[in-house]
């Protein structure tokens, strides 16, 4: 969902077709679908972009990580950033 984002915006030189072919290619990389239960989570954060939403819910519901420069995610409870 970012990099469509980021791409229609041109803030990237990515497209969605090829991150998604790409992603294919590689063992260390699982796609994920939003379901009911992710979007539940969702609800309970409060950012004005859906996308970063759908991120924090993702990791969240998955107690993954984030990797992300964006510096309000590490205010989160229950969400770790991974970023240099």
């Amino acid at each position: 969902m970012e990099i469509l984002y980021l791409s229609e915006k041109k803030r990237i030189a990515l497209t969605l077709d090829k991150t998604l072919e790409e992603i294919k290619t590689r063992h260390n990389y699982e796609l994920v679908d939003l379901d009911s239960k992710i979007l539940r989570v969702a609800q309970s954060f409060h950012f004005p972009e859906l996308h970063d939403r759908l991120i924090l819910a993702t990791a969240k519901y998955l107690g993954i990580p984030v990797v992300s420069s964006d510096r309000k995610f590490s205010a989160v409870e229950g969400i770790t950033v991974i970023w240099d």
